[in-house]
């Protein structure tokens, strides 16, 4: 009785009013510790996602988003304002000030005015502090889970747990939380020069974007942390109309400029899904995926899974042994995932040194039967990669064969080879006579959607292009 007292206590004074919003808040923490944590969390979203490599495109965001900043309700805050190496269609802000595009997004902005109000939105959550106070009730929660003590057990993951800084990349607001941010985002953006309508044609897009792709590859979109866009559209509308029509700055054609050559889907620092194969032209490996099977490239991980996916997957990490023998390393990395090896033996895959075995585990109270190779490339000591196919035991003779031919699908691959393995880019491209979206996509890239590209130039898939408009297309690497 007295520890809950004492908990009502500690959360009554730790809420204040915002002045952005006018609402009270439960926060746990100064404005100084609110800074602290986003510089901590900055380090490792660029550490884990990476920033993207075009410095004239971060100076330009960030110039974008500095002025977006003064316009806040918290100028003073050590903003700043950068493009990760993600493919997702995605932003997100952490505590402290720290906003993040990542590079999917912006072939499906318009112009520069689009872009203000995504990065006005996020500077909506900062100003709302809505990231420090999700944060906050997680302590809040955190304290009467440790009174409760046993009544909550932790489980053991296979794959290990997010960072901080990805926790906030992926954390998902309630509608209200996105509604408030979506009406600052249009007063920093209207406020601060651009178009404040901007924001009704980007949550636009967003809207036929969730209908069309729903989740890409890499971290969430902006599908599966918003509330649906098309909802937002119309609710946004009041905000829209209460800034007026003074501001009209779109400045579409230095927007274009800009992105013109931006990676499209995945980048050759992360590796590049082509088909069914998982191809690393910067570590130099490759490896043959089930055929059909959906491929996702993530920042620690390549995963397949099959399209009715069950409790099948096959998994492809990096794994720091701290030894070079290969039967030490496989032992001592599955055991930690909670399985035991019930054969195996020293083996090559492709001319590279491998350690190859058959595991058994538990998950959710159901056995678990994994085949896994760690195979050994590269010069650093003690590092392997880990390729891994594993299902719950009554599926894993279906899937077998297939996850035994993956693995020993892992192959180096020469320099040239390599060097040959470039990314799809954004490009510009003038109609011409008899073009037609389907065309142009069977035409120029591989794997990008007719519809994707109609998309990235604002227009409903199924519109006709005109002769001589110059659009967005994706051109293979």
């Amino acid at each position: 009785m007295k520890l809950t007292r004492l908990l009502l206590v500690v959360v009554a004074s730790a809420c204040a009013t915002n002045p952005a919003t006018g609402r009270r808040q439960l926060i746990f923490m100064s404005e100084a510790q609110e800074i602290q944590l986003g510089k901590q969390s900055d380090a490792e979203i660029r550490q884990q996602m990476g920033v993207y490599n075009d410095p004239q495109l971060q100076q330009y965001v960030d110039r974008v988003g500095q002025r977006l900043a003064r316009a806040s309700k918290r100028p003073g805050l050590p903003w700043a304002f950068a493009v990760v190496d993600e493919p997702a269609v995605n932003a997100f802000a952490l505590p402290g000030g720290f906003v993040y595009l990542a590079r999917g997004i912006l072939p499906f902005l318009r112009d520069e005015a689009e872009m203000a109000a995504v990065l006005g939105h996020e500077v909506g959550h900062v100003d709302a502090r809505h990231s420090a106070e999700a944060y906050s009730k997680q302590q809040a929660f955190g304290v009467s889970r440790a009174l409760g003590g046993a009544l909550w057990p932790r489980g053991k993951a296979v794959i290990g747990a997010a960072s901080v800084g990805l926790g906030f990349a992926f954390l998902k607001f309630g509608r209200d939380a996105e509604l408030e941010s979506d009406r600052l985002g249009v007063n920093y953006t209207s406020a601060a020069g651009w178009q404040p309508s901007a924001m009704q044609g980007l949550l636009g897009t967003l809207a036929r974007l969730d209908e069309a792709q729903g989740s890409r590859r890499g971290v969430p979109n902006w599908a599966l942390t918003h509330p649906p866009a098309a909802d937002r559209v119309m609710r946004v509308q009041e905000a829209v109309a209460a800034a007026g029509t003074a501001s009209t700055t779109t400045n579409r054609a230095e927007f274009e400029r800009v992105i013109e050559g931006v990676v499209f889907g995945d980048s050759r620092e992360k590796g590049i899904v082509r088909g069914s194969q998982f191809l690393h032209p910067i570590l130099r490996f490759g490896v043959q995926l089930p055929d059909g099977w959906e491929i996702a490239n993530a920042n620690d991980q390549v995963s397949a899974q099959p399209p009715d996916a069950g409790s099948v997957a096959i998994i492809l990490q990096i794994v720091e042994g701290g030894s070079e023998n290969a039967a030490q390393v496989a032992e001592a990395s599955m055991t930690e995932a909670g399985f035991r090896q019930t054969s195996g033996s020293a083996t090559t895959i492709n001319g590279l040194r491998a350690h190859a075995g058959t595991y058994e585990g538990t998950a959710s109270n159901q056995r678990v039967v994994a085949r896994a190779a760690f195979i050994k490339h590269g010069g650093r000591t003690g590092q392997f990669y880990r390729l891994v196919g594993l299902a719950v035991a009554d599926q894993f003779g279906a899937v077998e064969s297939a996850i035994s031919r993956s693995i020993n699908s892992f192959r180096p691959l020469s320099q040239p080879e390599a060097d040959r393995i470039q990314p799809d880019r954004v490009r510009f491209h003038v109609v011409r006579a008899g073009d037609t979206w389907d065309s142009i996509a069977r035409s120029v890239t591989d794997g990008v959607k007719a519809g994707t590209m109609a998309i990235m130039n604002g227009r409903e898939p199924g519109a006709a292009l005109r002769v001589g408009e110059r659009i967005r297309i994706v051109v293979g690497g």
